[in-house]
């Protein structure tokens, strides 16, 4: 899942089951994201790994996705999730 805000991009979601991992299906999901943001003048694309994540950092820097560390990646709940626990 990809999208953008009018001047970057961004690959929200990227997943292919590890029995058909290494056939070049996530590749596919990746350049196909890319040339959509592309047909909408997007020219830069983000995306966030956790950095445990070692596999799916391989892969991000395979597809060409570079670390960036003059960031700081923050979130903040909106509610608590216990109002969601019945």
């Amino acid at each position: 899942m990809a999208g953008h805000d009018g001047r970057r991009g961004y690959i929200y979601h990227t997943a292919v089951l590890p029995e058909y991992q290494r056939q070049g299906i996530g590749h596919r999901l990746v350049e196909a994201a890319m040339k959509a943001l592309d047909e909408e003048g997007i020219c830069k694309a983000a995306l966030v790994v956790f950095k445990r994540n070692n596999q799916g950092n391989e892969f991000w820097e395979r597809m060409g996705f570079t670390s960036r560390d003059d960031l700081m990646y923050r979130n903040r709940n909106i509610h608590d999730f216990e109002r969601f626990d019945t």
